[in-house]
Order: C-alpha cells, then sequence, then structure tokens
C-alpha cells in the first residue's frame, strides 16, 4: 500500500479552517500581492555546498504567497495567517520548492496524480 501523498493545494489553520494553496508561482499575481506585502525575502535563494537553504521566515513567507495568490480578494493579513497557523518546516520548504522548481511541481504533479488513481482503483 502506498503511502499517502499530501495535497499541498489546502491548508489546515488552527481553528480546523481548510484554505486553498496556489504552490505555482504566478509572477503576474506575486507582483501585485508584493504591493501590500514584501515578498522580496521569500524569493532569496542561499546556496552553500551543493544545497540550497530555506530560512524559517523564507518558507512561511512561501506558504502566506501561495495562500495569497489562491486568495486574491478575500485573504487575511501575513500576521493573522501566522498566529493561525501551525507552522510545519516540511510544508513550508514543500511549498517554497513547488514554487520555486518547475521540475519539482512537474514530479509532485504526476506522483499526486498516480497516488489519486490507485486511490480510486482501491475502491
Amino acid at each position: 500500500m502506498n503511502e499517502e501523498i499530501k495535497d499541498y493545494n489546502k491548508l489546515e489553520l488552527l481553528d480546523g479552517t481548510v484554505v486553498d494553496l496556489e504552490p505555482k508561482l504566478n509572477l503576474k499575481k506575486l507582483m501585485y500581492i508584493n504591493k501590500d506585502f514584501n515578498t522580496d525575502e521569500f524569493a532569496k535563494m542561499t546556496m552553500g555546498s551543493n544545497e540550497m537553504n530555506v530560512s524559517v521566515i523564507q518558507g512561511a513567507k512561501a506558504v502566506y504567497v501561495a495562500y495569497r495568490q489562491a486568495n486574491m480578494n478575500d485573504y487575511i493579513s501575513f500576521d493573522e495567517f501566522i498566529l493561525n497557523w501551525e507552522f510545519d518546516m516540511e510544508v513550508a520548504t514543500m511549498v517554497y520548492n513547488l514554487m520555486m522548481f518547475k521540475k519539482m511541481r512537474d514530479d509532485y504533479q504526476k506522483t499526486f496524480e498516480k497516488a489519486n488513481k490507485e486511490k480510486k482503483l482501491q475502491k
């Protein structure tokens, strides 16, 4: 039996509310979001000895940007978002990677589709 693949298009907040995420970077939306939320730090990459490092703040901002991209008109502030989300570096890193790297998105999409197909066949 396959391990269930996490859906990074949704995120559950502490109050049980499930919000949509759009973990594919949309530059037009990013520029719009940047008008009232500084997205510069999120997009900086730190490379060292053949690995990329994502800081906690970059990860948190990546998840918030993914949230804002999916909720362009009706959204909560970054501060409110952070207060209502139990930070998870695994989720933050994955969302960051999905936003920044096309190959990662493509591989994830294939794995997610395959897992869903297998799940339907088991029913």
